[in-house]
């Protein structure tokens, strides 16, 4: 198949990004090489394959409906005649505040209601002239900020799946280069705008949004994480979440060490979740080999395993949620089936941990470890091991401090036990501990251990 021609209208932040990262040609209002008012003449020379619409009116909070109305209706439908008339799929960006007044979590097929403004109202009527009039479309509901966070203060009480320019942009990317069609909601974990703020300006003050802006835009994206990363069926029994990256050039070698054993599991009721921190694709290369596996690229927190492991947990359907760190392996093709017998028969449990092995060459085995629960467990004596051997129930969760590395799982117990009492403890072996040069016990300075020991020592003692 021939590379796709891919022009993209504007040169905006969103236009500009896509135009970084993909060399596509691209024409510009304000360069004066697009009229938006002649486009048959603006486009002559280009012949592209796929119209990247990303010219808009994006003055949110005017009331100036004639100048939304120019760009986000009138245009819209010249466009769509000239790319019916020339057989080009069009790619239109469109917003998630056309969700504002749905259903909250709305999916591509709930009827969207706009916000109380004209941008939302003028961009929803575009949508619908492109679901009804256009031949060959892709329609992407998304909000974009730019990067690093440019204010000084973040809303916390907006919500949404809002993520940065370049996060978004990969994601529309991959959607053209697979040849979606329809629409799409586009996005990310469900966030606040302050905790998308904090990952590139730690020192972001906080403030609440005006009564005008729209508070809660959350969308659900399974259709484009099923379109761009495989999902496997909801309600299974066990979600087993992988948080992934690179583990120094190790990273590919764990990971499939640990899948080959996940699918030789006798108990075959359960889902693979991954949620990868890597900078570039070579876990996506070995996921791509397992066609059921959810994946998640997670650019958020690298750095910190609890930000990995929490997007994981979330995008977890499963009855319980087994933890399972991706240089970690199950011990053998029973493990799953024994953790389902004894939460099978016992309802009431809320979450268990089991006895492990450790290893450092994946297949010979030392040292024994039955887990004990610790009164004074939140001061780093952990005796129940790394959370590979956990498995907890998959509701009310609580999720792992993402301010802590080196203590973040004995933290997570002591508050697991504070709200759900000692854990089961089954004392067979139904994981591995991997121990290796790059794991967290030899690569965290004394100083980052001494400073999180002295915060839960304000925060417990």
């Amino acid at each position: 198949m021939d590379k796709l021609k891919v022009l993209v209208l504007g040169d905006g932040l969103l236009g500009s990004e896509i135009v970084k990262q993909t060399g596509w040609d691209y024409v510009s209002r304000k360069q004066g090489n697009f009229n938006i008012n002649d486009i048959a003449w603006s486009l002559a020379k280009y012949n592209p394959d796929v119209i990247i619409n990303c010219i808009a009116n994006t003055d949110t909070y005017s009331k100036d409906k004639e100048a939304h109305w120019h760009l986000n209706c009138r245009f819209v439908s010249n466009l769509i005649d000239y790319c019916n008339h020339q057989s080009i799929k069009l790619v239109h960006i469109s917003t998630d505040y056309v969700y504002t007044g749905s259903v909250e979590n709305a999916s591509e097929e709930d009827v969207p209601v706009h916000c109380n403004n004209w941008y939302s109202y003028t961009k929803l009527i575009g949508d619908g002239l492109i679901q009804l009039q256009s031949h060959n479309y892709l329609l992407i509901r998304c909000t974009h900020t730019p990067k690093p966070f440019p204010y000084e203060k973040a809303w916390e009480d907006r919500i949404g799946n809002f993520d940065y320019v370049d996060v978004i942009s990969d994601k529309i990317i991959k959607l053209i280069d697979k040849n979606a069609i329809g629409l799409y909601n586009v996005g990310t974990e469900t966030k606040t705008m302050y905790e998308l703020a904090i990952h590139t300006k730690p020192m972001v003050g906080k403030s609440f949004a005006p009564a005008y802006v729209p508070h809660n835009t959350n969308m659900n994206i399974t259709k484009m994480n099923k379109e761009l990363y495989g999902i496997s069926a909801p309600n299974t029994f066990f979600s087993v979440a992988i948080p992934a990256y690179g583990y120094n050039g190790r990273g590919v070698e764990f990971l499939e060490h640990n899948l080959n054993i996940l699918f030789k599991q006798k108990f075959t009721d359960f889902e693979i979740v991954i949620s990868d921190h890597s900078v570039d694709d070579t876990i996506f290369e070995v996921i791509k080999k397992y066609p059921t596996i959810k994946y998640v690229k997670y650019e958020h927190g690298r750095g910190f395993i609890s930000p990995n492991l929490n997007n994981a947990m979330k995008h977890c359907q499963g009855k319980w949620i087994k933890v399972l760190f991706q240089d970690d392996f199950l011990y053998d093709e029973n493990s799953l089936q024994k953790q389902y017998e004894i939460l099978n028969e016992n309802p009431d449990i809320k979450w268990l941990v089991t006895s492990f092995q450790h290893s450092n060459d994946g297949s010979t085995f030392y040292r024994l470890y039955n887990p004990t629960y610790s009164d004074n467990i939140w001061t780093g004596n952990n005796t129940l091991g790394n959370p590979s051997n956990l498995t907890l129930k998959n509701e009310d969760l609580i999720f792992f401090d993402e301010t802590l590395n080196w203590l973040v799982d004995c933290e997570y117990y002591y508050r697991m036990f504070l709200k759900h009492g000692k854990p089961t403890i089954i004392n067979e072996v139904t994981v591995v501990n991997r121990t290796h040069g790059s794991g967290l016990s030899n690569t965290t300075p004394s100083s980052v251990k001494d400073s999180e020991l002295k915060k839960l020592i304000e925060k417990y003692a």
